[in-house]
């Protein structure tokens, strides 16, 4: 690495490079480097520390203690108690025999055996064992006679060791200790609970033929019943065993209380620490070592404090919740507020403390989380949700977008797939997620719809039709660069279908052709395999061998391909695409469905049969908060919500700490948001791996802090009727805008008024007016103080699809000024071709200060940017505060959200 100088501001200069292995001394730096900083750089990034420890050495005095357990090292007594098999068998299978010399300590008068006589180990590491108890007899040996001593059930806490070591002989001159009369020790004192962790590990120097006591003030331990070991190595090659024997042992112990935080703050780190290894995989398995370790640890934190509040929340975890749920207490309503209000409001603010907590905490500002950005993708995308909802969506917007372009800064794509060779799963996290996520927050900007269209031209590389005429994926291990597609690696599997998420997206957005005709194609290769089952019943495989068409297991349900039926029948309307989701229904009930991100009781219809499935379950003792979701939409009773929302609560906040500052990798930490998307948005925006939106509406509150002042509900949401109903907290009105998305274009007919009777209905003063709505477009609404606001949208009139449309966009890259000059490169991003446009330059006030047009662009039918760079003069003395860059068209577009952005 470097070792570099700065003064001040200055640059860092670089004094001298140490190569690996290699000292550079310095006696002294010239005068005009005095008052600088010296730093040294490690060549080598990220390297993480396992373990940092000081020490304060000088002279002290061993403390008095409540209790002492003194013992001596005999060379010549075996170590062969029982309570020491666990300790020489790790010793066994973790040293070389040359590094196995091993000693007991035994208090005065304690039963042994002598050692049987054999060649020692010659290396100077000597190992000291201590058993807990003298109660246990070696198999097939005369019995110990009964003695009673250790630290067995022990009430109070080790509070350190003293060790009397003898006066010990210097090795001959020259030897590694360098001077010849000083020896140096590493003591290592191992945790009784894991002998490969280090309770102490400390290095000193003592002189050769003087006697010393050590105090080693360990961590405070409350002790298990587990024997003792210290190992004691040296850099003399005179350092052995004998060189031990009399070596006096002392354990103290200080009283229980005051040892407690030192006990209870390393074990939580430990179980902390080991689970972040685990949590991936979630074993429970105590075949692994590594579980093993980590049961040891969460069982000492508990079996020491019983009630550890942090512990019982992991616990909670590792056994998948088996004993029962944490105590949680439920807040109180304030009075006049219905309880669903209050427990929803709650809900949505678990939720955004969940997730500010990770963007104030961890999120830097390279975008990245800590977890490595493919799973920080993963993590963000809950962030698109929440801001649908009305929770700061611009703060989630940026956050969101940082991800995604870091992805790119860190050059993990290639050609529109990943740059790193994966599987199916991880192809998708390495960024075609985050990339998908952005256009739910930055809907028709130019940059995020043409990333997404870099991944939709990747398709025919990575799926083609077989000999069988089916289209299905050719590989399931594949790079931007090149792909595997023999033997195992030609498999598809429901993970495959992931990476159809921008297709999904762009067919919603501008009926791109290519995504969709991928989309639909993958739906129809799957259906041709459909084949009944022993009942009867349609079932469709898991994998599909691309070059034989042949397959094996069963399709799950609530897998990505479900989705893509989905969305096909939406697009085509053919009602072939229902029947694998029909048949999951009829075999596994309401829970199969449960990824279909609509409302699909009210979109199929099915209220009378599946709801009412949904009320019987919903009343029963093992009632999901899918059940009382559907009950709700049902019968509109609310007392299903309060449950739901009261449950989710209790979730988020029973397991907050372990998904924020106990955290593991960033793609396994949650805070649900699922049922609140589903109540707020009349379905789901995004949740993580359900790739095809579903959210009717979305809000954004004039003031982000009201959106967690008002409670909504959208019930019976299909693309042509939805009702809202909405509590306002505060005294005074809200106002919002509310936002079309999976609504059929054209005239509604909006009724609104206040529920005075409590019967979701708009009573008294009921308004009602005519307005246009459609995917992306906003409609302001006001809430009325304390009480429930009841509004009924009915589509009136169809207009043409906003998909098929034209549309020009412009982000705010695209907009460079210089001084009076600016430049515009205008997008065209449409499903038709784009006629002449302009670019106009508008004040604060809105007024038009400079116009330049746009010429007719091609829409991007071959996945191409289609683009035009259009410059404008701004007015001498022109103020661009406030000011924004407009362009425009003639004719309806697909949205307006991408026509304006600031002026720089």
């Amino acid at each position: 690495g470097d070792l570099t100088w700065a003064k001040g501001a200055g640059a860092p200069e670089r004094i001298a490079q140490r190569p690996q292995g290699q000292e550079r001394t310095f006696d002294q730096l010239p005068a005009e480097r005095t008052g600088g900083v010296l730093t040294f750089t490690n060549a080598v990034q990220e390297t993480p520390i396992q373990e940092i420890a000081a020490f304060d050495l000088g002279p002290g005095q061993e403390p008095a203690g409540t209790t002492k357990l003194s013992y001596t090292v005999r060379v010549g007594a075996a170590p062969d108690y029982p309570d020491l098999d666990a300790l020489n068998g790790f010793i066994r299978g973790r040293f070389p025999p040359a590094e196995r010399a091993t000693v007991v300590a035994l208090p005065d008068g304690a039963p042994s055996r002598p050692r049987a006589p054999g060649a020692e180990p010659r290396l100077p590491i000597v190992h000291i064992l201590i058993p807990y108890e003298f109660g246990a007899s070696p198999p097939a040996e005369p019995l110990y006679r009964s003695w009673g001593y250790g630290w067995e059930n022990m009430h109070d806490a080790l509070d350190g060791i003293a060790i009397d070591l003898p006066a010990l002989k210097a090795g001959p001159p020259g030897d590694r200790d360098g001077e010849g009369d000083v020896i140096a020790l590493n003591i290592q004192v191992k945790d009784p609970l894991w002998p490969g962790r280090n309770l102490m590990d400390v290095s000193i120097s003592v002189k050769a033929g003087e006697a010393r006591t050590l105090w080693l003030d360990t961590r405070d331990r409350i002790l298990p019943n587990a024997s003792f070991w210290i190992a004691i190595a040296s850099a003399s090659p005179a350092f052995d065993a004998a060189a031990l024997d009399g070596a006096r042992i002392r354990l103290v112990f200080k009283d229980r209380a005051a040892g407690l935080a030192e006990h209870i703050t390393d074990r939580t780190n430990q179980v902390k620490d080991n689970w972040g290894f685990l949590v991936e995989e979630h074993t429970a398995s105590k075949r692994e070592a590594l579980f093993r370790r980590l049961d040891a640890d969460i069982t000492d934190l508990l079996r020491v404090d019983p009630d550890n509040r942090i512990g019982r929340e992991y616990w909670a975890d590792i056994t998948y919740g088996s004993e029962g749920r944490l105590p949680f207490v439920q807040p109180a309503a304030p009075a006049g507020v219905p309880l669903w209000a209050f427990r929803q409001l709650e809900d949505l603010k678990a939720v955004r403390r969940f997730v500010d907590w990770w963007i104030d905490n961890r999120q830097v500002a390279y975008g990245d989380f800590g977890g490595g950005i493919s799973d920080d993708t993963d993590l963000v995308e809950q962030w698109p949700g929440l801001a649908l909802m009305g929770v700061e969506p611009d703060r989630l917007r940026a956050s969101q977008m940082k991800v995604a372009d870091a992805a790119y800064r860190n050059g993990m794509f290639t050609n529109g797939l990943s740059t790193i060779w994966t599987d199916e799963l991880h192809s998708y996290e390495e960024g075609i997620n985050a990339n998908s996520e952005s256009l739910y927050l930055n809907w028709g900007d130019p940059k995020v719809v043409e990333r997404l269209m870099t991944t939709v031209a990747a398709y025919p590389r990575i799926i083609q039709r077989n000999g069988a005429g089916h289209l299905h994926f050719v590989t399931n291990w594949y790079s931007g660069s090149g792909m595997y597609r023999e033997g195992p690696w030609e498999w598809s599997k429901y993970y495959s279908y992931l990476v159809l998420h921008p297709g999904l997206l762009l067919g919603d957005y501008n009926a791109e052709p290519t995504g969709r005709a991928f989309v639909t194609g993958l739906a129809d290769g799957l259906l041709a395999h459909g084949k009944p089952g022993p009942d009867g019943r349609m079932t469709w495989p898991d994998e599909i061998n691309w070059r034989t068409d042949a397959t094996r297991a069963t399709l799950p349900p609530n897998t990505p391909p479900f989705q893509l039926f989905w969305a096909s029948w939406r697009w085509t309307g053919d009602a072939k695409y229902l029947q694998p989701l029909l048949a999951a229904q009829a075999k596994d009930g309401d829970k199969a469905l449960r990824q279909v991100t609509e409302n699909a009781l009210a979109v199929l219809g099915h209220r009378g049969d599946w709801g009412a499935a949904a009320v019987k379950a919903a009343d029963g003792p093992r009632a999901s908060n899918l059940d009382r979701y559907l009950a709700w939409e049902t019968t509109g009773d609310k007392r299903y919500l309060e449950e739901l929302f009261g449950d989710e609560l209790r979730d988020a906040e029973t397991r907050m700490y372990s998904q924020t500052e106990g955290h593991w990798w960033t793609d396994r930490v949650e805070v649900s948001s699922e049922f609140l998307q589903r109540a707020r948005l009349g379905g789901i925006g995004l949740m993580r791996n359900w790739i095809s939106p579903g959210a009717t509406v979305s809000w954004r509150f004039d003031d982000d802090a009201d959106a967690e002042k008002v409670a909504i509900l959208v019930r019976g949401a299909t693309p042509t009727h939805f009702q809202v109903i909405a509590f306002n907290t505060t005294a005074r009105p809200l106002r919002a805008t509310m936002t079309g998305w999976n609504v059929a274009a054209g005239e509604w007919r909006m009724t609104s008024g206040v529920d005075a009777n409590g019967d979701d209905r708009a009573d008294g003063a009921v308004e009602t007016r005519d307005l246009p709505l459609e995917k992306s477009l906003g409609v302001p609404v006001t809430f009325a103080p304390g009480t429930t606001t009841v509004l009924t949208f009915d589509l009136a009139t169809p207009g043409p699809p906003t998909e098929t449309r034209a549309d020009l966009g412009v982000g705010t890259d695209d907009v460079r000024r210089s001084g009076r000059s600016v430049e515009v490169t205008v997008h065209s991003l449409g499903f038709l071709d784009a006629p002449a446009g302009e670019v106009v330059v508008e004040d604060a006030a809105g007024k038009a200060v400079a116009h330049a047009p746009v010429p007719p662009l091609k829409a991007p039918k071959d996945l191409q940017p289609k683009t035009a760079v259009v410059r404008l003069t701004l007015p001498a003395g022109f103020d661009a505060k406030g000011a924004h860059v407009r362009v425009t068209l003639p004719v309806a577009e697909v949205t307006q959200l991408n026509n304006a952005v600031a002026l720089p």
